[in-house]
């Protein structure tokens, strides 16, 4: 696995041992041929050096990352070429790195913000002198356990080595992304030119991932966290860590802004944000940093994905007649028609038959997405709207609310979500009191409507014309805070769950198991549901 061994001679170093492999190349613990010290030898992949233009870009880069003296960046001593293969020696640091040490769990916020200033230091000074470091992650800070305690020492490595791979033409032909995507800014996934406030975004991405012990985006396959950093929402830290501040929340909501524009002027200014709110259980709506917090002026950043905001595809007109679903009964849960009226479309409206596929009592134009019955994928549903026959795909309209429950819904029509949910959407009148909804079935036979409204102030109406229940207030396995209500239907028993904490608090979930208690649909569903 590593080309060099104990002993062996490199570029005039004698390795004594492997300090780590990653994805440039592996690292090796050496002894200067000629100083009584060691060194950090650090030898590129083969890949790397048998690419003409990359090898002109690294030795630049080497070259300018060289220039650097700053406390908290790795020193770079030499660097060169033997046997073809490109080699750079680096100061040794006797420790870890925070990679390593997130094995023991989240870190203390004051450990975690002493990195993450440091680290900020490091950067804004590169940043100064006009270099980009674009691979800012736990793995590359490392941590020296030389100085005493409370003074740990933080050191940023591999400057130069990321921006000369990312610029160089190996990246064009082998489609690699060479940041790793979990800490990845957006402009470095989708093509536009990255900047300071890239390595600004990777390093909120990394004080996040030490506080939370995982980072902001989490997905199993590359395409999904690219799709995770480009439309989702920022999630909130404190619905995660149940000891963090509200207040955090808008820190890594700016810092972690799709636009670079809106993100802090520096990094240096974002820790100095993250610290603030740290040390506060409070913040005013506009701090002296220019912050935002929930309930404040609505900030300028892009919580769902750009260009893609539910849309109603026609103008549907709206019957007189309420929808009888698995849960709610008209009569029991309303009590007068005028009352059902005021309310009609945000009642269950459960599918008749295996597909899944919305029944509209006197509603002569809804637009509705289902699968075919082959499960082939989606099917358009033609709608007569005025004597015009008009085939549209809603699908697209659900994209907003696929980002808040990534882990949950399917992607698409024909794709699976949690335990093999399979989802219809449909998207109806502006009358309605929910906007878009989604009609789901699991493999166990679990029945999930996902409603989304228009804002919070919908759904508390709406909840508030429910008759008294049991509630429960959980936190979801992602830690968010939730509203449980039970309720027997004509049915059986059936569960409305709400969000407490924007922006999931304008959806509200109804879910039905049939033979199972409101309980067990808790134990058994809920409490592990990706929510």
């Amino acid at each position: 696995m590593h080309e060099l061994r104990a002993g062996d001679i490199f570029a005039g170093y004698r390795i004594e041992r492997v300090l780590g492999v990653g994805g440039m190349g592996s690292v090796y613990a050496a002894r200067h041929p000629r100083l009584p010290r060691l060194v950090a030898v650090k030898l590129l992949h083969s890949a790397y050096s048998a690419d003409p233009v990359f090898r002109g870009r690294f030795e630049r880069e080497a070259d300018l990352a060289g220039r650097l003296d700053h406390p908290n960046i790795v020193t770079i001593h030499d660097r060169g070429s033997e046997d073809g293969r490109l080699w750079i020696a680096m100061q040794y640091v006797a420790g870890g790195d925070a990679e390593t040490a997130l094995r023991a769990g989240p870190l203390a916020p004051p450990r975690a913000l002493h990195i993450a200033r440091s680290t900020a230091d490091a950067l804004d000074f590169a940043h100064t002198a006009g270099l980009l470091h674009r691979d800012v992650k736990p793995a590359n800070i490392l941590l020296s356990e030389s100085a005493g305690a409370g003074a740990e020492r933080v050191l940023l490595t591999d400057f130069g080595i990321a921006k000369a791979v990312d610029e160089g033409t190996a990246l064009t032909r082998t489609g690699t992304v060479v940041a790793t995507l979990r800490y990845a800014a957006p402009e470095q996934l989708d093509g536009r030119p990255a900047g300071a406030r890239s390595d600004q975004y990777s390093l909120a991405c990394t004080l996040f991932h030490l506080l939370a012990e995982r980072p902001p985006f989490t997905a199993t396959n590359a395409g999904a966290l690219i799709g995770a950093h480009l439309m989702h929402p920022v999630p909130r830290i404190s619905e995660i860590v149940a000891s963090m501040p509200a207040a955090v929340d808008a820190v890594f909501a700016r810092a972690l802004a799709k636009d670079p524009e809106h993100r802090f002027a520096s990094c240096a200014e974002m820790v100095a944000a993250a610290s603030a709110a740290l040390t506060t259980e409070s913040a005013a709506a506009h701090g002296p940093l220019g912050l935002f917090v929930p309930g404040g002026p609505t900030p300028p950043v892009d919580h769902l994905a750009r260009g893609l905001q539910p849309t109603s595809a026609v103008e549907a007109a709206t019957g007189s007649a309420g929808h009888r679903g698995f849960g709610v009964d008209n009569r029991a849960v309303f009590g007068t028609a005028s009352a059902a009226r005021a309310r009609r479309g945000n009642v269950a409206w459960w599918a008749a038959g295996a597909l899944g596929v919305v029944t509209l009592i006197a509603i002569p134009a809804v637009v509705l997405m289902s699968r075919g019955a082959g499960g082939s994928g989606a099917v358009p549903t033609s709608t007569t709207v005025a004597a015009t026959t008009t085939t549209v795909d809603t699908w697209a309209a659900a994209r907003p609310t696929i980002a808040l429950f990534p882990d949950l819904l399917p992607a698409s029509p024909d794709s699976e979500g949690y335990r093999g949910l399979r989802c219809s959407f449909a998207t109806k009148s502006p009358e309605a009191v929910w906007d878009t909804g989604f009609d789901c079935t699991d493999r166990e036979g679990l029945r999930l409507q996902v409603m989304a409204h228009k804002d919070p102030g919908t759904v508390e109406r709406f909840v508030a014309t429910l008759p008294a229940g049991p509630t429960q207030q959980p936190r979801s396995r992602y830690g968010r805070p939730l509203t449980v209500h039970s309720f027997n239907g004509s049915t059986g028993p059936w569960l409305l769950v709400r969000f407490d904490a924007a922006p999931y608090s304008t959806v509200l979930l109804q879910v039905y198991w049939k033979g199972h208690t409101h309980q067990e649909m808790i134990d058994q569903w809920l409490s592990t549901a990706p929510l």
